[in-house]
């Protein structure tokens, strides 16, 4: 078996990184577990990242930071999530305490986004940082700086910067491509109410906020309470259809089956 790890910013870039690999075959993992009986699907090399809960000195309310894990007959992928420029630090802990997972992982792999930034900067900051994180260089030393690329290594090894390592933007600036594909009537109506509004109420919008409202708009519509994360996960945002027609989606769905070594 193949063990590779995935790193994002967020539970959308989970939930869209998740559905490519359903895509390309793999199984998601239930999240049923019985330490004692063993009669779940768990792999035990990932156990080193189940959280106890609470977690010492945190909220009980805080969300666990399990990744999601999915499975092929020859990989065995973890997406996890860590909150920004923490995820480095985050997972370092993790593999600093389990030491499998910087001697037998595949590929690794982090997925962020450019927000307002050029992607190569990003890169290159997010490399700069790993180099920071005490030990880290040390477990994953060949993070290529150009997004994009991918280091045979082993461990293979790469960063993609949302949403295309060239352009500014974030995962909904993609997303919102694939809604004019599988979803063109929502999001005419997403666009038409959005434009409608007093500036008044739209004037504490950042760069990209009208992308997510966007999508959050047509979520409201499909799945009526649904988050976007389960909707992402769920419905036709990202499938064979917006795979072929956006381009965008079709580089980072390359980017992951080169990544894993499934090309």
């Amino acid at each position: 078996m193949k063990y590779c790890l995935l790193a994002v910013e967020g539970y959308h870039d989970q939930a869209a990184i998740g559905k490519m690999l359903e895509l390309i075959g793999f199984e998601r993992f239930d999240g049923k577990y019985d330490k004692d009986g063993r009669e779940d699907k768990f792999d035990d090399f990932w156990e080193g990242f189940i959280p106890t809960y609470p977690r010492a000195g945190g909220s009980l309310y805080t969300r666990l930071d399990m990744p999601s894990i999915f499975t092929s007959q020859t990989h065995s992928v973890a997406i996890y999530v860590g909150d920004g420029d923490d995820l480095l630090k985050k997972l370092y802990a993790i593999i600093n305490n389990h030491r499998q997972y910087a001697e037998e992982v595949h590929a690794f792999g982090l997925i962020v986004d450019a927000d307002n930034n050029e992607p190569r900067l990003v890169a290159e900051k997010k490399v700069k940082g790993s180099k920071k994180v005490p030990g880290l260089k040390s477990v994953f030393p060949m993070i290529p700086s150009e997004p994009g690329t991918i280091t045979v290594g082993p461990p293979r090894t790469g960063i993609y910067v949302l949403p295309n390592n060239r352009d500014s933007g974030v995962l909904d600036s993609v997303l919102t491509d694939c809604a004019s594909i599988v979803y063109p009537d929502h999001k005419k109506a997403a666009d038409n109410f959005l434009d409608s509004l007093d500036k008044a109420h739209t004037k504490h919008f950042r760069p990209f906020d009208k992308e997510k409202a966007i999508i959050a708009s047509i979520v409201s519509v499909l799945k009526p309470g649904m988050s976007n994360t389960s909707s992402i996960a769920q419905d036709k945002w990202i499938n064979a259809q917006t795979i072929d027609a956006v381009s965008n989606i079709r580089l980072l769905y390359e980017f992951l089956k080169d990544l894993l070594g499934l090309n």
